[in-house]
């Protein structure tokens, strides 16, 4: 049986990352925005986050088309967006089903994001033995992947860690004590295989 409140996180995590790069823009001359302007250029590219864990979400963009894939100790689900349908795919249980969302519809809470015009701070640290450079952005919770933790949004930050203009790791920090740490990959070359379902999985319904 699919864990729906998952799939609606992962699902929430996706729409922020999006709106993040979009709504971030107006930060001119910060790396993010540098990276956002990339992405923007780009048909396509695969945005990889594993936690300290082994947690891993990868969210694939090629053309129209969306793949937002979560593997959670081999929990894996897939949702799927493609020809103007979207999909939930387990991978354990071989079976996929209509899935009765809209990610348009839900990127008004991209809204919340347009505060995010500059950098709060700047700064260096080491991470795994190696200095990062990071811009830090004050009150915004959005990739925070535990959702059980409740917080007022003043109470985080969120840290972008880049080796040159390449983002390396975010880091979630909670009222200056709790922490989550991302390790990122970005990469440009998509394959089709993502936005496909493999033909021997069965359609189901719930």
């Amino acid at each position: 049986m699919l864990n729906k409140k998952k799939v609606a996180a992962v699902i929430a995590i996706f729409i922020i990352i999006i709106g993040l790069f979009i709504t971030i823009v107006g930060g001119k001359g910060t790396k993010v925005s540098k990276l956002y302007n990339k992405l923007n250029k780009k048909d396509a590219f695969m945005f990889e986050m594993k936690d300290e864990n082994g947690s891993e979400i990868t969210v694939a963009k090629k053309n129209n088309q969306t793949a937002i894939d979560m593997n959670n100790n081999g929990e894996r689900v897939t949702t799927l967006v493609k020809n103007g349908e979207e999909f939930l795919i387990s991978h354990a249980q071989k079976e996929y089903y209509a899935y009765n969302g809209s990610l348009e519809e839900e990127t008004t809470v991209t809204d919340m994001l347009k505060e995010l015009t500059k950098t709060d701070k700047k700064g260096k640290e080491k991470i795994n033995d190696a200095t990062y450079s990071f811009e830090e952005y004050e009150g915004f919770d959005g990739f925070m992947t535990s959702t059980n933790i409740d917080i007022e949004n003043e109470n985080v930050k969120t840290r972008f860690y880049f080796k040159g203009n390449e983002l390396k790791y975010i880091k979630t920090i909670v009222e200056n004590q709790e922490e989550e740490l991302l390790e990122i990959n970005i990469s440009y070359q998509v394959p089709d295989e993502m936005f496909e379902i493999p033909s021997d999985y069965s359609e189901t319904t719930y």
